[in-house]
C-alpha cells in the first residue's frame, strides 16, 4: 500500500459529491461514485491518477478486496490524520452560533490576535437549518493537522485544519459555455410538477375537482409561470386491479389538466382500502422521465389508506425494491431534491394514511395537506391548486432572481455566483446537460481545506480506530510501563510493540509519538510518547518509577474505553472513538 513521502498511509478525500472512479487509468468506464467525506486508500500511483480501495488494508491483496478503480489526483484531497471533527448532540438543538471557518491561515492569526471577526471574517458559516436536517451519524469532517495558538495573547486555543463541505469563498462561480446559456435559463426559471394519484374508482370526483381548480388556476397566473411549468401524471393502482401502473409525460399546465379530467372518467377497481402509495412515489422519483427542464416537485394524492412498505410489484419490470418503508423511500426522494406535497384525499383515515403521508412530507421539505374536519372534496382540491401554483410560482421568480446575477465576459462566457447556486440547482443544470465548471472543483458539494476553532459545545474531536489498532497501543502502553525487567528484555518487548503498529522496518531516529502519527495518523494530545526507545533506557530508577507511572494509567484509560465499547468495535470494523480518550 502507498505512503506519502513523509510516510503517512496514503488516503484521500473526494474533491466533492460528485467524483467518479474509472476502472482503468484515463478510462470511460466507471467504476463508483466517491462517497463523500470517506476515506479511500491509495493502492499506488498510475500517472495523473491514484488507484483506491476503499477497504483499509495491510496488503495490496487484501485491499483489492474492496471496491478499487481510478481517481484523478486533481479530484482528491490528502487526509493524513484519521482525526475527524464531528457534530455533538448540541449541535442539533435551536438556538446557538453557527460553526464558521476561515480559508487562509493569516486571517485566521489575525482574528486569533484580536478576537474581531468583522475585520477578519470567515470564510464559510455553517447553515443551522440544514444542519438540524443532518442525521446525527452523519461522516466527522476529516482532520488534517491541529495547532495551538493564542487566543487574544491569553487562552490556549486548538485550530483545526479540515476539510469542509459546500464552504466556498464568496467570490466563487461557475462558468457556462456559450452553447449552454439558453439551456440554463430554462433549467433555473421552470417547474415540473408529477402527481402521483390514486386512480381507483373512489377517486374519480376528487380527480374531476382538482382538474377543475388546476384549470381555473391557470387564468390567474402569471402567463410566464405557466409558460414554464409542465405537469405530468403516475396513476396508480393495488397489483390485483387491472392497469394499476400508468404513467403520463409532462404536459403544459393546461393540457395537464383536461388529461386529469380525462383520467377521472377511467377511474375504477379499489376494494382494498391501502394502495401501493411509496411504490409509485418511488416510481416517480427514480423511474419515471421527467425531462430536463426545472425545479422538481411531487405530489402524492391517497384516499383511505396506504401500505406501510413498497410491494415491489408495481412496475411490471420489477425495477421497485420491496420491504422499503416510509424513511428509505422519502430519503431516496430528498437525495434526489424532490420535494413531496401529499394530500389525504378523502375522510377515510386508515391506520397507516398518517404514518406514511406525514414522513414523506417533513422529511423531503413538503407538506402534508390532511382531510381535517369540514373538509371537502372542493377545498382539499384548492389546497392541492394552491400548494402548486406556490411552488410553480416561486421556482420561476427564483429562477428570475438567480439569472439576474449572470454576468458576461468578452467571450460571450456566463457566470453565474455559487452563493446563489444551491445543490438542487446545480443538480438542474447536470440533468440538463449544462457544461458548465466551478472553482476549487468538479461539481456537486464541493470539499475544500479550511481552518476551525475548537468549540466544545459545538465540535467534538474524534478519531477513527479499529480494535485491532486499539489493543495494539493498549499493548504497546503496557509494554512501556513495565518496570523490574532487563534493559536488553525491555527493549526487545518494546521494540516489538512498536514493530506491530509501525512495521518491522520502522524508522529507530523517530520518536514513538512520531512513528504512531504517521503510520496510524493518530496525534495524541500529550507528549508523554515523544521520546525514542532507547531514552527510557537511560533514566535512573525513581524517574523510570515515575514515568512507567504516567504510562500505565494512559494504557488504563485506553483499556477501559475497549472494554466498555467491544460490542461496537465487534460490530464495525472502525468506530469513531473521541479524542478525549486518548492520552
Amino acid at each position: 500500500m502507498a505512503t506519502t513521502p513523509d510516510g503517512f498511509i496514503h488516503k484521500v478525500v473526494a474533491g466533492s459529491d460528485k467524483i467518479k472512479v474509472f476502472k482503468t487509468p484515463a478510462g470511460k468506464e466507471e467504476a463508483y461514485v466517491m462517497e463523500l467525506l470517506q476515506p479511500y486508500f491509495v493502492i499506488c500511483e498510475a500517472g495523473d491518477y491514484f488507484k483506491i480501495t476503499d477497504v483499509p488494508a495491510d496488503t495490496v491483496e487484501e485491499a483489492m478486496a474492496g471496491n478499487v478503480g481510478y481517481v484523478p489526483k486533481g479530484q482528491s484531497h490528502l487526509w493524513p490524520t484519521r482525526e475527524a471533527l464531528a457534530f455533538s448532540d448540541i449541535a442539533f438543538l435551536e438556538d446557538r452560533p453557527e460553526i464558521v471557518a476561515w480559508d487562509e491561515e493569516a486571517v485566521l492569526k489575525k482574528f486569533m490576535e484580536s478576537g474581531n471577526k468583522k475585520l477578519h471574517p470567515p470564510a464559510f458559516q455553517e447553515d443551522l437549518k440544514s444542519t438540524r436536517k443532518r442525521e446525527r451519524s452523519t461522516r466527522p469532517y476529516p482532520v488534517l493537522g491541529s495547532q495551538t495558538y493564542k487566543f487574544r495573547k491569553v487562552a490556549d486555543k486548538r485550530v483545526y485544519k479540515v476539510l469542509l463541505p459546500a464552504a466556498l469563498p464568496a467570490e466563487a462561480r461557475i462558468e457556462i459555455k456559450k452553447g449552454d446559456i439558453e439551456q440554463t435559463k430554462k433549467a433555473l426559471q421552470a417547474a415540473t410538477i408529477v402527481v402521483v394519484f390514486d386512480a381507483t374508482g373512489s377517486m374519480a370526483a376528487f380527480a374531476t375537482e382538482t382538474a377543475r381548480t388546476i384549470a381555473g388556476a391557470v387564468k390567474s397566473l402569471d402567463p410566464d409561470v405557466v409558460k414554464k411549468s409542465t405537469m405530468g401524471f403516475v396513476f396508480y393502482r393495488d397489483v390485483g386491479d387491472a392497469e394499476n401502473l400508468v404513467e403520463l409525460s409532462p404536459l403544459p399546465i393546461e393540457d395537464a389538466a383536461k388529461a386529469l379530467n380525462e383520467a377521472a372518467g377511467l377511474m375504477t377497481g379499489g376494494g382494498d382500502a391501502a394502495e401501493p402509495v411509496l411504490d409509485a412515489i418511488y416510481f416517480a422519483t427514480h423511474l419515471y422521465n421527467w425531462g430536463q427542464h426545472g425545479r422538481r416537485i411531487l405530489i402524492g394524492v391517497l384516499n383511505d389508506d396506504a401500505k406501510p412498505t413498497t410491494e415491489g410489484t408495481l412496475d411490471p419490470k420489477g425495477r421497485i425494491p420491496a420491504g422499503l418503508d416510509v424513511n428509505a423511500v422519502a430519503k431516496g426522494v430528498f437525495e434526489a431534491n424532490i420535494p413531496v406535497i401529499t394530500v389525504q384525499a378523502g375522510p377515510n383515515f386508515g391506520p397507516n394514511l398518517e404514518t406514511v403521508m406525514q414522513p414523506l412530507a417533513d422529511n423531503t421539505g413538503g407538506k402534508f395537506i390532511r382531510w381535517d374536519s369540514g373538509a371537502t372534496q372542493k377545498s382539499i382540491a384548492l389546497a392541492v391548486t394552491n400548494k402548486m401554483s406556490e411552488a410553480a410560482t416561486s421556482s420561476v421568480a427564483e429562477g428570475k432572481e438567480t439569472l439576474s446575477k449572470m454576468e458576461f465576459d468578452y467571450r460571450g462566457y456566463a457566470s453565474i455566483p455559487l452563493a446563489v447556486l444551491d445543490g438542487e440547482k446545480l443538480d438542474r443544470l447536470r440533468r440538463n446537460g449544462v457544461d458548465f465548471n466551478i472553482d476549487l472543483g468538479a461539481g456537486g458539494v464541493l470539499v475544500r481545506e479550511g481552518y476551525m476553532v475548537e468549540n466544545n459545545d459545538l465540535l467534538e474531536p474524534k478519531i477513527q480506530i479499529e480494535k485491532e489498532t486499539l489493543q495494539g497501543l493498549i499493548n504497546l502502553y503496557s509494554v512501556l510501563g513495565t518496570t523490574g525487567v532487563d534493559s536488553e528484555a525491555f527493549l526487545r518487548s518494546a521494540g516489538e510493540a512498536i514493530a506491530a503498529i509501525a512495521g518491522e522496518d520502522y524508522d529507530k531516529t523517530e520518536t514513538i509519538s512520531e512513528l504512531i502519527r504517521k503510520n496510524l495518523g493518530i496525534e495524541f494530545r500529550s507528549d508523554l510518547l515523544k521520546f525514542k526507545l532507547e531514552y527510557l533506557d537511560t533514566l535512573n530508577r525513581e524517574e523510570r518509577l515515575k514515568y512507567s507511572k504516567r504510562i500505565q494509567d494512559a494504557g488504563n484509560i485506553l483499556a477501559k474505553y475497549l472494554d466498555a465499547n467491544l460490542a461496537e468495535f465487534d460490530s464495525n470494523p472502525a468506530v469513531w472513538m473521541p479524542i478525549a480518550a486518548l492520552p
